[in-house]
């Protein structure tokens, strides 16, 4: 008997799905081998790192948000209007109530993030239409409470004139530079790992997108669960505002345009996928970093933004493609 004949394939399928949970980890280690071939140490500088440290906070709170979501199954596009909200009524808290008013900020978040669970779990409506007419109600409700103004985080007390307002909060500051922000963000993500993969909620939020009937078979009450996860969503929502308005010094009507897209590219690169029943923090976490990685790289490489976001794009399909178990799709709608 000839060994050829007994010889196995070197990719077999336990083999490629076992390099599909690798593919995070390849993907950022080849972005930082590339652009530090591109530009060198521009790019590898502690400077740049520092940057990047300060760039990746915001949206991987908000990638957990929406990790928590897509994990049942479900998807969150007013996550960037709800930061925008958090952070203006966040400012206006500590506006009225002092440094304690912060606190309405992170309710904000929560509270938007309830009232999406409630729609979607009472009245049945997907996910996509209800999240998307609460991005548009959300957005035109900062934007009208502001009166397309700011509140700016100042060093120092007192208010600028005209109609803009400011609030001296030199801590909230501090919170927003290296290393406060870095240590913030470690602190979360860790809560998050043990929130995600150690508790029976965590457990549960699987359950739901592998197989929402099972649930139910064994007594648990999925619509009520389900607002649980939005609220939660929720107020991680309105902690990554505050922690936005702490690094961007201002509550803008304009915060967290687009940010929304960018969480759930985070979720996708980190091997999430979007039909739900799977999910990892370390792997998201990755996702975020290789994100903001590849928007700095090629800043600092010099391609114009238009360009960047192409390559986004081709970068967000092409992790997609290879981490997708194919195998497990029957058809793709």
């Amino acid at each position: 008997m000839s060994d050829t004949a007994t010889a196995q394939p070197f990719l077999t399928p336990e083999r490629v799905e076992k390099l599909r949970d690798y593919v995070p980890f390849i993907a950022i280690a080849l972005v930082i081998l590339m652009f530090w071939a591109i530009s060198g140490d521009r790019f590898m500088s502690v400077r740049n790192w520092t940057f990047i440290a300060q760039q990746t906070p915001v949206l991987l709170l908000l990638a957990f948000a929406q990790l928590m979501i897509v994990t049942t199954g479900s998807i969150d596009i007013s996550i960037g209007s709800s930061l925008a909200f958090s952070a203006f009524l966040g400012a206006l808290g500590m506006l009225w109530f002092g440094d304690v008013g912060l606190i309405l900020g992170i309710l904000a978040g929560g509270f938007v993030g309830m009232v999406n669970g409630c729609i979607i779990s009472l009245l049945k409506i997907p996910s996509f239409v209800t999240t998307l007419a609460m991005l548009i109600i959300v957005r035109a409700l900062v934007i009208i409470m502001s009166d397309g103004t700011s509140i700016y985080i100042t060093a120092d007390s007192g208010a600028s004139g005209g109609n803009i307002s400011s609030v001296a909060a030199p801590w909230l500051l501090s919170m927003g530079k290296f290393p406060a922000i870095f240590i913030i963000a470690a602190i979360v993500a860790f809560g998050m790992w043990v929130f995600y993969e150690k508790t029976v909620f965590g457990q549960q939020l699987r359950a739901v997108g592998g197989n929402e009937k099972v649930l139910r078979l064994v007594g648990i009450n999925v619509t009520t669960f389900k607002i649980k996860v939005f609220a939660a969503a929720g107020l991680m929502v309105g902690l990554a505002a505050c922690v936005n308005l702490a690094r961007a010094g201002a509550a803008t009507p304009q915060a967290g345009m687009m940010m929304e897209l960018d969480a759930i590219a985070a979720v996708a690169l980190g091997g999430t996928p979007l039909t739900g029943g799977y999910g990892s923090v370390v792997k998201t976490i990755i996702g975020a970093l290789t994100l903001t990685i590849v928007r700095n790289g090629l800043t600092i490489a010099g391609v114009p933004p238009s360009w960047s976001q192409v390559a986004l794009g081709l970068l967000l399909i092409a992790a997609i493609a290879i981490s997708l178990n194919r195998s497990k799709i029957e058809v793709v709608k």
